[in-house]
């Protein structure tokens, strides 16, 4: 058989973090190492391998045993392999994930006879990653190898399936400065309204802090029955809200809203992403759907509005309709998870309002997303 020419490791680049640094998997399958005239994949193969996460490229290094199964005397006992290689996801965030990889490596023969070497080689290929749970993924891969410098041992080809398992915590995503963002709020400079944002405030797309709309500034006297608003505390508390007067920012709180330890609505913020084109919601992405939707059960009171977006690739028209149908889709989701949809608003911006360069592929996956904000109405006449 002809030598396969295969692609070497790519340069490991710039950016993207992924939410945990490292990966750890383990893989078992079969590999062939005699293919003429056919391919037969009856040599046990065992693998461990460690990935960094924060590279668009992502740097493997993988250890990998050879049970040899053939009987011909010329063909060694076990092979011993270490590689590193290069893993590029096709798509990210999804719950079926499809990569390449490609890199260098060395193979060590043991038991070796009739001049069967070890050699280096590169070898390239491509595999599938299923989600199981949040912390295991499923994974599929082929690969084929190519000896370098052998006289006989030409190429193989390997295929194997095993369980990967992200460990290190939450990693801080890196995104390559493209354009300048002197704040590293995620909005770039020239169109960045509050330059000099604190590192870490949420900031909306003019790059400003989200500011929730609270509640009347002023406190009015109020009158109330324990039936519209029981006592809740033994401090005075003209509110009703739980919250003593002395420490209470919100002093005119709905008696029912729910309040944190300063008298104010309690927030909470949801930023999804979507895969180009789509308006679907992925098993990743409801997760924090259902999270949010609890919180909204549980805290009453609130005014919730959805906001989709897109990146600019597709003409601007049909953005706005596709960044709808984003805001729409999260709606009937809250909707299904018990959230009344007198509390829901949507809207469409379309590729209006960018968070990152639409130049590069990073960026234009931060720009396709829903942003969700919440607001409280006015207390009442009377404080209620």
């Amino acid at each position: 058989m002809k030598r396969i020419a295969l692609f070497s490791v790519l340069a490991a680049s710039l950016l993207c973090g992924s939410e945990q640094p490292y990966e750890l998997g383990v893989t078992f399958g079969a590999t062939s190492i005699k293919n003429e005239p056919s391919i037969k994949m009856r040599n046990r193969t065992f693998g461990l391998n460690l990935q960094l996460n924060n590279y668009e490229i992502k740097p493997r290094f993988d250890f990998e045993y050879v049970d040899i199964a053939d009987s011909e005397a010329e063909v060694p006992t076990s092979l011993l392999k270490t590689s590193v290689n290069g893993v590029f996801d096709i798509t990210e965030g999804n719950a079926v994930n499809p990569y390449l990889l490609g890199g260098l490596g060395y193979e060590s023969v043991t038991n070796s006879r009739y001049g069967f070497k070890s050699h280096p080689f590169i070898q390239g290929g491509g595999g599938l990653g299923i989600g199981i749970t949040e912390n295991v993924k499923a994974k599929a891969e082929l690969k084929a190898l190519q000896i370098l410098g052998g006289d006989k041992e030409n190429n193989e080809f390997i295929a194997e399936v095993g369980l990967a398992m992200p460990f290190g915590g939450k990693a801080q995503p890196r995104v390559r400065q493209v354009v300048a963002d002197s704040d590293k709020d995620g909005v770039i400079d020239r169109l960045d309204k509050c330059p000099n944002t604190p590192l870490g405030q949420s900031v909306g797309a003019d790059g400003c802090p989200v500011v929730v709309q609270s509640v009347v500034e002023q406190a009015a006297p109020v009158s109330f029955s324990e039936s519209e608003c029981p006592i809740k505390t033994d401090l005075p508390d003209a509110d009703r809200d739980g919250v003593e007067d002395s420490v209470d920012q919100c002093p005119a709180t709905p008696c029912d809203f729910s309040v944190d330890s300063k008298g104010c609505p309690v927030k909470a913020i949801l930023r999804i992403h979507f895969a180009t084109n789509s308006a679907h919601i992925t098993d990743y992405s409801m997760r924090k759907v259902r999270k949010f939707a609890k919180f909204l059960v549980d805290h009453k009171g609130s005014q919730v509005h959805i906001t989709g977006h897109t990146d600019s690739r597709a003409p601007a028209d049909y953005n706005m309709v596709l960044s709808k149908k984003r805001a729409e889709s999260v709606k009937k989701a809250l909707i299904n998870l018990g959230v009344s949809a007198n509390r829901l608003s949507t809207e469409g911006r379309g590729e209006n309002d960018p968070i990152a360069s639409n130049g590069t592929k990073q960026g234009m996956a931060l720009n396709r997303r829903i942003e969700v904000s919440l607001t409280y109405p006015h207390a009442v006449e009377g404080g209620r």
